[in-house]
């Protein structure tokens, strides 16, 4: 049987935003733009396109006017049919809940959502995700897996340094029953680790099993108020199921916070990791946006940078990316930075270390500079100017 026959998606966008911003001040962690051209949504889309599933739903926190505008009908990862399937996008759940009056034994809207879409998606399957593990999973090769192991759950793992997540973090990493084997007894929040551990197996929020699994495990979920990652849940209800790990071995970065957000987009200047993310058996889809090339005048001075369509540089740019529509004048001076798009740059401006969010201006002879471990972050449309002395 084909995998669009097998499998429906839930996206859980109820991830954590507090240490990423204020760029996510009117956006979701999936929106965030990424790598010139993309949004860290596009990443789990492209695994589903990739698996050929076609019945998806997204279910955001707070604002999705970002990801809305972006996705729309799911078309870009062929989720537009007229003959079954679709995207489906949920979005305000807090506010709904905040306005409910349930009634004894009825569970909140948040939970019953996900349980309609799974039962009218007429699948055997439903795989679980999130957005903020940036990576390129082959999901068919984990469905399979799913299958073969006879478990009632499979968790996507990495093995990584334990560096890869800071000491406050709440992602999950898996403890199995005999190292080297793949059953799982046990899902414990990073921080809880010992710190003396060097090597770690990071749960990537992703998640496989029985569409009637998925629906006890969100009613028990209902029951104990519990929201988050699915691995919190998992956990919640290890006593109850078998789970079985499967090893991932490609790109992987955790966005939790500003300097893992700014460090994934500069890894993507190093021919390795761009090659590691974008050119596995996989294809990465994003929406298309038609533009003119990029125009780099006589004066620009470019090196290990990458640029989006539509932008006019006549100055010097270093290690940086560079988003749709930015303006650099010449004299100015962008270094190690992250510039969205519709940004401008004035002419003897100097950037070092720095985030701008769309559409900043940057004001002639502004100087920034921050640090590889804290970048500084301008916020959305702001305009940076030298202060005149009176």
């Amino acid at each position: 049987m084909k995998t669009n026959e097998q499998l429906c998606a839930v996206i859980n966008l109820d991830e954590s935003e507090p240490q990423l911003m204020p760029l996510t001040k009117r956006r979701a962690v999936a929106a965030l733009p990424f790598g010139s051209r993309y949004r860290l949504i596009d990443f789990p889309l492209s695994s589903l396109y990739s698996a050929e599933v076609t019945s998806v739903a997204l279910f955001v926190r707070g604002s999705a006017r970002a990801l809305l505008d972006h996705v729309r009908s799911g078309y870009p990862w062929g989720m537009e049919s007229t003959v079954g399937g679709g995207l489906f996008i949920h979005s305000g759940a807090e506010i709904k809940e905040a306005l409910e009056s349930l009634e004894p034994g009825q569970i909140s809207s948040y939970y019953q959502d996900q349980i309609d879409f799974v039962e009218h998606s007429g699948k055997g399957y439903v795989v679980v995700m999130g957005s903020k593990m940036l990576c390129n999973v082959d999901l068919k090769a984990v469905l399979r897996s799913h299958i073969e192991s006879k478990s009632d759950i499979t968790v996507v793992y990495k093995n990584v340094p334990r560096e890869f997540c800071s000491l406050e973090s709440i992602d999950t990493c898996l403890t199995f029953e005999v190292e080297g084997e793949s059953k799982v007894v046990d899902l414990l929040p990073a921080r809880e680790l010992p710190k003396e551990e060097t090597k770690i197996a990071i749960g990537m929020g992703i998640a496989i099993m029985s569409v009637k699994k998925f629906i006890e495990l969100t009613r028990e979920a209902a029951n104990n108020r519990i929201k988050g990652e699915i691995n919190v849940l998992i956990r919640h209800s290890l006593k109850e199921n078998t789970v079985d790990g499967y090893e991932y071995t490609g790109y992987l970065k955790n966005i939790e916070n500003i300097s893992s957000y700014y460090q994934a987009n500069m890894n993507l200047l190093e021919e390795d990791n761009y090659n590691a993310l974008f050119y596995r058996s996989q294809p990465v889809i994003t929406k298309v946006k038609n533009g003119a090339p990029t125009y780099y005048s006589k004066e620009a001075d470019i090196s290990n940078s990458q640029f989006a369509s539509d932008c006019v540089i006549d100055g010097t740019v270093e290690d940086s990316i560079i988003f749709r529509k930015v303006l650099i004048e010449k004299t100015a001076i962008v270094r190690n930075s992250l510039i969205m798009q519709g940004c401008k740059i004035a002419q003897n401006a100097e950037l070092d270390y720095a985030i701008l969010d769309k559409g900043v201006k940057i004001g002639p002879g502004v100087k920034l500079t921050g640090t590889k471990e804290n970048p500084i972050v301008i916020t959305k449309n702001s305009e940076i100017t030298v202060e005149k002395e009176s």
